[in-house]
């Protein structure tokens, strides 16, 4: 007698039982069939895992492909054209009011930042689930930000702290926001950033000299408010203090 094993309408496996010496009846016959029975099983479900694997393995190698393409479509493509962008704002210097010159600098400026964020994440995919390093990410995002707007930046980062990869992005976006509107609104040329893990928090503080502002003002700027939101929507707090004259500080808890 012969017990085959179906996966997907295939057969995967198959078991033929017979006696050599005698024919099995009763009892002994459906033990035997039982026992067969069951070795099928464990054997087509070995199969059907390692076919479910190799599919997958096939599904993650086209995966990383799409995204190395993607990648290099927006980095030969929108990033290039921001940049182009970013290079001619000058000229409109005289022709346009400041205020609009300065708004115009500062979307260029975000938009660069966040398509070399997503370049980066899609042509180096990490592990999906794993906890990456966020000193390294913050040093090298805020670093770009210090050096395109002159400013000195003095790092005390924690190393070491490591968090999912959603809330280590959050963070080093904050970071770049809190640090871009230091140089670009309060026309401070210090900034000081610190990294720090206590307890089961992870804590991001960035304070300037610049002029500071009165926050109990409404802005019309867009920064604070995403800083806020990032924070938020990885369940973390977004404090922000500032006194007219005296420099402001924002501090991020996740």
């Amino acid at each position: 007698m012969a017990i085959a094993a179906l996966a997907s309408g295939v057969v995967t496996a198959a078991v033929v039982v017979r006696s050599a010496s005698r024919v099995l009846y009763g009892p002994e016959l459906a033990s035997s069939l039982e026992t067969a029975a069951f070795a099928v099983t464990l054997l087509a479900v070995s199969l059907a895992f390692g076919r479910l694997r190799r599919e997958r393995a096939r599904s993650h190698l086209a995966l990383l492909s799409e995204r190395q393409r993607i990648a290099c479509d927006l980095h030969d493509g929108l990033a290039q054209e921001l940049a182009y962008l970013t290079r001619n704002l000058d000229a409109l210097v005289g022709s346009v009011e400041p205020e609009i010159l300065d708004r115009l600098r500062s979307a260029t400026e975000r938009a660069q930042l966040e398509s070399r964020l997503t370049i980066s994440r899609l042509a180096i995919p990490g592990p999906r689930q794993e906890a990456t390093a966020v000193a390294d990410a913050v040093r090298d995002a805020v670093g770009q930000i210090a050096r395109r707007f002159a400013v000195d930046l003095d790092l005390d980062l924690q190393p070491g702290v490591r968090l999912a990869p959603s809330r280590s992005e959050a963070l080093v976006r904050i970071a770049c926001e809190a640090v871009a509107n230091a140089a670009r609104h309060s026309g401070a040329r210090q900034v000081s950033l610190s990294l720090h893990r206590h307890g089961s928090r992870v804590w991001l503080r960035v304070s300037d000299n610049g002029s500071g502002f009165d926050p109990g003002l409404a802005t019309t700027g867009f920064g604070l408010v995403s800083m806020r939101e990032r924070a938020s929507s990885v369940g973390g707090d977004l404090r922000v203090s500032s006194v007219p004259g005296q420099g402001t500080e924002v501090v991020a808890a996740l």
